[in-house]
């Protein structure tokens, strides 16, 4: 089905700027994410965050497969914010930390010396320590000019930069960057702004020094110029600089992308390889056919049929595993809907949609401990979970309890229609992305089957691919199915799902006042409990019905190493991409 990934600066309060992928972060983990099904990871069961590891082998060539196409190559833009691009740029792009499948945050050792300081909360100062032998990858190192660079591309301001688009709104918050001490550079918020999440900022995409050498040396001065520069980065591969373990040799734009190990990398992912190349190819099957044939060697699809998993158990030769990924798979009601403006029938509607068989029939197929979600940021395992769902019915498939909402609501049936108070009969167009999908076409016929029982006339109407972006922003839907991809990232969220802006259309003053708040701590916890109540309203308000976190399969070579998924990133098997090796 299609997924989406979040904006996520410090504090994306609106979804103008989302990625442009099918595919939102996460929120806080624990417990067993990484317990799935397959052959060759067993020891991901109780070794998630080191299994499938051994030795590696001096050299070799890797290929591997993606399967969503880049439609850029820059980082700071919309254009670029999709989460192929991000894949694409993965090897060599300057991350500040990752997460691994515990949950733990790891900062990036190739160009921070330690973790982001925190100097002052009044007004939010941080330091960045940054390695002095970190380098773009051709002797110029990484400096507070790629600061300044970035902080311009996000800023939202015309004055900085003409007609921008930006990735995130990271930019729109600050006040000021200073040189510190000791090749520190310190990023000053304005007054009254606070993000508990401070230390996941991003504040570097790309180098500015490569910015003038392509052009644009006006950049500091001149919106359009810096414009410019933007765009340059997102239309133009990057074989001119790297901040990672891999430089990039060759590429073309949604086809491949080809790296070399980076000589002047330092960090402590250093990669054995000769070469690795990024492919894409469309669908898990077509993937299975190349993995089996040999001409890649590993591919971790967002979807894929589970009638593949017997093709993979039967190849002595291939390793395949399957587990509840960063994806969490929901429908929602567009409130600019006539008929859906009406809370009971929205009520009834997510009343009447049966969860538990839905993820049984459904994300069943491919891994049979698929929970039910009763909480749409936290997963069971972490300290910050509750049950929203509880007793409201929502997701019961209980039919007599939603004709029951309905009728007290004034609703009645003229035989097997369900008419409104007004006496009109109502229908709805369900929007879904069927192609190449085996899950979602299960769960659309079962959500027709029971609507059409609560005398609801429910069309279908398929997303084609790479549309979801464009499609929920001009909410062209009434019900909609799709997923969020996450991380454990949540101080956001609120502001993400239900704030101004949001996909819904939904506004509750509730729900501002919250976003309002989470703008002014730096308690953790606080804005855990925060976000969880503006979870809590939008389900009391029937804005969207939960279902998974989805399977997700990640298949390699036998005798590939290093490569795991991981449930706590976007990037998934792309977090380490550094290590990954053949067998020695």
């Amino acid at each position: 089905m299609p997924e989406k990934a979040p904006r996520r600066g410090l504090r994306a309060t609106s979804l103008a700027a989302a990625s442009a992928v099918l595919a939102l972060g996460l929120t806080a983990c624990g417990g067993d994410e990484a317990a799935g099904t397959g052959v060759g990871f067993e020891d991901c069961l109780t070794e998630p965050t080191t299994c499938n590891s051994g030795p590696r082998a001096e050299g070799g060539d890797l290929t591997w497969a993606v399967g969503g196409k880049w439609e850029a190559w820059g980082q700071a833009d919309i254009y670029g914010s999709s989460l192929s691009t991000s894949i694409i740029n993965q090897p060599l792009r300057p991350t500040v930390f990752t997460y691994d499948q515990a949950g733990e945050i790891h900062y990036n050792d190739g160009i921070y010396s330690e973790g982001p300081e925190l100097v002052s909360e009044a007004p939010l100062t941080v330091a960045y320590h940054l390695k002095p032998e970190a380098t773009w990858g051709e002797g110029t190192p990484i400096g507070i000019d790629d600061f300044l660079w970035h902080w311009k591309a996000t800023s939202t301001d015309e004055a900085q930069c003409a007609g921008c688009t930006p990735a995130t709104s990271y930019g729109s918050n600050v006040a000021s960057i200073e040189p510190g001490v000791a090749n520190t550079v310190v990023v000053t918020y304005k007054d009254g702004y606070l993000d508990s999440e401070w230390y996941a900022a991003q504040v570097i995409t790309h180098p500015a020094h490569i910015a003038e050498a392509r052009g644009h040396a006006d950049w500091r001065t001149d919106p359009a110029v810096m414009a410019a520069s933007v765009a340059d980065f997102s239309e133009n591969p990057p074989l001119d600089y790297s901040a990672g373990p891999f430089r990039m040799t060759e590429g073309v734009l949604g086809d491949y992308a080809k790296y070399v190990p980076n000589p002047e990398w330092t960090g402590s992912q250093q990669s054995t390889l000769d070469s690795l190349t990024l492919k894409y190819i469309e669908g898990a099957d077509a993937m299975a056919t190349e993995l089996r044939q040999g001409t890649i060697d590993g591919a971790a699809p967002s979807s894929f049929d589970p009638e593949i998993l017997d093709q993979l158990a039967a190849d002595e030769n291939l390793k395949y595993s399957v587990a509840p990924q960063s994806g969490w798979s929901h429908i929602d009601a567009n409130f600019d809907n006539p008929f859906l403006a009406a809370e009971p029938l929205r009520r009834a509607i997510f009343t009447a949609i049966d969860a538990d068989e839905i993820n049984a029939r459904a994300y069943g197929t491919a891994f049979e401990g698929t929970e039910t979600m009763t909480n749409v940021l936290f997963r069971p395992g972490s300290e910050f979970h509750t049950d929203q769902i509880g007793d409201s019915g929502l997701g019961s498939g209980d039919q007599e309890a939603a004709r029951a909402i309905l009728e007290d609501a004034g609703y009645t049936w003229d035989g097997d229609a369900l008419l409104t108070p007004e006496g009109e009969p109502v229908s709805l167009r369900f929007r879904t992305g069927i192609e190449g999908e085996a899950f979602t076409p299960i769960i659309q016929d079962l959500v027709i089957t029971y609507l059409g029982d609560l005398g609801i006339d429910l069309t279908t109407d398929p997303i084609p691919g790479g549309e979801l972006n464009s499609v929920l922003e001009a909410r062209d839907w009434d019900l909609i199915l799709f997923s969020w991809i996450e991380t454990p990232l949540f101080a956001s969220s609120a502001a993400d799902y239900w704030g101004e802006g949001n996909h819904t259309g939904f506004q509750d003053d509730r729900v501002d006042a919250i976003v309002a708040e989470l703008a002014t701590t730096l308690d953790r916890d606080r804005a855990a409990e925060l976000n969880n109540e503006a979870a809590q309203i939008s389900l009391d308000q029937s804005v969207q019905l939960p279902l998974a976190w989805t399977p997700q399969l990640v298949m390699v070579d036998k005798d590939v190493v290093n490569v795991r998924d991981n449930w706590a990133t976007t990037m998934r098997v792309f977090y380490n991409v550094g290590e990954w090796g053949f067998a020695e």
